[in-house]
C-alpha cells in the first residue's frame, strides 16, 4: 500500500458497515463501473464482515495466502484490519500467468498495486514453500470447483504453518431460501455466467455444514469454528416465517442447519494429511478410477487412495494397530519420485510372494528395475527392502507390484 497526500476521510473501523462501505466504494481502477462496483460492495459487505469475524488477527505481523482475491474486496479490509503480509491469487480464462490490479483512493489517501500468481487450485501444485503461511483464506472459492477439493486441501495442508488457520466461507446447500424455492417449484441452481472474466466463476457444488467440516476433520485439520449465518434478510413476511420455523423448530428434529452461509475456521495440527474422500461427495465407483500419484512413499490410511489402483481390499487396522489395506493375488501402488532414488522399502503382513519394482520410461517401454521376494507370517509387521537400477528415471512414475498368492496386507511403500 502506497499512501496518497491529502486523503480528506478518516478511516474505517471494523464495525461500521456504513463507513466500511464508503471505504470500499471510494477505490477507483481502469474501466471501473460504478453501478455494478454498488452493487457487489452492498451485497457483499455483510458477507465480508463476517469473514473477518473469523480471521484471526496476530500480535506480530503474519504471513496469509488469499485463494481467489479479485475483485480485491476481501483484500482491501484484510490489509486494513488484520496483521499480515497478503500473497494474492486468481484464476483467468486466458491462461495469463499473473493479474496486476492498481486500486486508488484519494478519499482515504491509499494506492495499492496487487499482483496475483494465477494457478488451477485443483490440479497444481501450489508454488509456495512448505509451512510458509499462519493463515490461509479460501472465501467464496470451494462453490467453484469441479474437479477435486481434496487436492486443494492437501496443497493448503503443506503451505500452512503447524497451528496456521484456514477460513472457509461459502453458501449453505441446505439455506432456508433455496429449500423455499424449492417446495415452490423454483430451480435451485445458480445461473449460467456468460461473460464472467474470471475462470469458474458459476457455482458447480455447494456443500452443508457437516459435509464441510467432515471433510475437513477427515482431511486432518481440527476444526475450530463452525457456524451457518443468515447474512441477508428474509425476502418477506413468509420468508422469515419459513426461516425461523427451520431455524427454531425444524432443525431440533432434523439437526440440520439452514442459515444462509457457512464460516469455518480449521487449524493444522501435527497430524499427516489425509487424502479423505467422503462417499457423500465422492462417488465411489467412479473413484476407484481416480489415480494421481505425487509422492515418493505411501503410507496408508494417509495417501494411500491416490496412489493405488484397482484390487485392494478396504482399510482397516493391522497388527499394532496400523492401518493397511489387503491386496489380491495382485496388488499395484504407484509412486511419483522427482529425484533420484536407489532402494525401496515395504512394510507387509499375512503373505508371501515377490515385491517388483517396475519403470514406464519415456520411450514407455516397461522396465523391471528391481524385485525380491517376501515372506511375511500374520500377526506382526515384516519389512523388506530392495536396491534399484540406475536405470529409473526421476519424474516419471515408479510402478510397485506385489504379487503375492492369496494377497498381503501393506502398511507402506517408501522410497530412498
Amino acid at each position: 500500500m502506497v499512501a496518497l497526500p491529502a486523503a480528506s476521510a478518516s478511516l474505517p473501523v471494523e464495525d461500521d458497515p456504513e463507513a466500511l462501505a464508503r471505504y470500499l466504494l471510494s477505490f477507483r481502477w481502469p474501466f471501473r463501473n460504478e453501478a455494478i462496483h454498488r452493487q457487489l460492495v452492498e451485497g457483499g459487505l455483510p458477507l465480508w464482515r463476517q469473514i473477518l469475524r473469523f480471521v484471526p488477527d496476530p500480535a506480530d505481523r503474519g504471513e496469509a495466502l488469499e485463494l481467489g482475491s479479485p475483485p480485491f474486496h476481501i483484500t482491501l479490509l484484510l490489509e486494513r484490519f488484520r496483521n499480515y503480509n497478503l500473497s494474492l491469487t486468481g484464476a483467468t480464462t486466458d491462461g495469463r500467468p499473473e493479474i496486476a490490479q492498481e486500486l486508488e483512493s484519494p478519499e482515504f489517501g491509499e494506492r495499492h498495486a496487487y499482483l496475483c500468481r494465477c494457478f488451477d487450485i485443483e490440479r497444481d501444485a501450489f508454488p509456495y514453500p512448505d509451512n510458509s503461511f499462519d493463515l490461509v483464506t479460501w472465501c467464496e472459492v470451494i462453490e467453484h470447483l469441479t474437479l477435486n477439493p481434496v487436492h486443494t486441501l492437501a496443497e493448503i495442508h503443506r503451505v500452512l504453518k503447524p497451528g496456521g488457520a484456514l477460513v472457509i466461507s461459502t453458501p449453505n446447500a441446505s439455506r432456508a431460501d433455496s429449500i423455499a424455492n424449492f417446495l415452490l417449484g423454483r430451480n435451485i441452481y445458480d445461473p449460467y455466467h456468460l461473460g464472467a472474466p474470471l475462470m469458474g466463476s458459476r457455482h458447480s457444488r455447494e456443500y452443508t455444514l457437516p459435509e464441510l467440516t467432515g471433510l475437513l476433520a477427515g482431511c486432518g485439520f481440527r476444526v475450530d469454528r463452525a457456524e451457518d449465518i443468515d447474512i441477508y434478510p428474509p425476502g418477506g413476511r413468509n420468508r422469515r416465517a419459513f426461516r425461523w420455523f427451520l431455524n427454531n423448530i425444524a432443525s431440533r428434529f432434523t439437526h440440520g442447519h439452514y442459515r444462509f452461509h457457512l464460516f469455518v475456521r480449521a487449524v493444522k495440527t501435527e497430524k499427516p494429511f489425509r487424502w479423505h474422500f467422503p462417499p457423500g461427495l465422492f462417488d465411489p465407483g467412479h473413484l476407484a478410477f481416480h489415480m494421481a500419484p505425487r509422492d515418493g512413499s505411501v503410507v496408508f490410511g494417509e495417501n494411500d487412495v491416490i496412489h493405488t489402483a484397482l484390487g485392494w481390499g478396504d482399510l482397516h487396522p493391522g497388527p499394532a494397530g496400523r492401518l493397511c489395506r489387503r491386496a489380491g493375488d495382485v496388488g499395484d501402488v504407484y509412486l511419483m519420485c522427482n529425484e533420484p532414488v536407489r532402494s525401496v522399502t515395504v512394510t507387509v503382513s499375512g503373505g508371501a510372494g515377490e515385491v517388483q519394482a517396475i519403470h514406464d520410461n519415456q520411450f514407455h517401454n516397461l522396465v523391471v528395475l528391481g524385485a525380491t521376494p517376501f515372506e511375511a507370517p500374520p500377526g506382526r509387521w515384516t519389512t523388506v527392502s530392495f536396491d534399484l537400477s540406475p536405470d529409473f528415471q526421476p519424474g516419471n512414475p515408479l510402478h510397485i507390484r506385489f504379487a503375492a498368492p492369496g494377497g498381503v496386507a501393506v502398511h507402506e511403500v517408501r522410497t530412498a
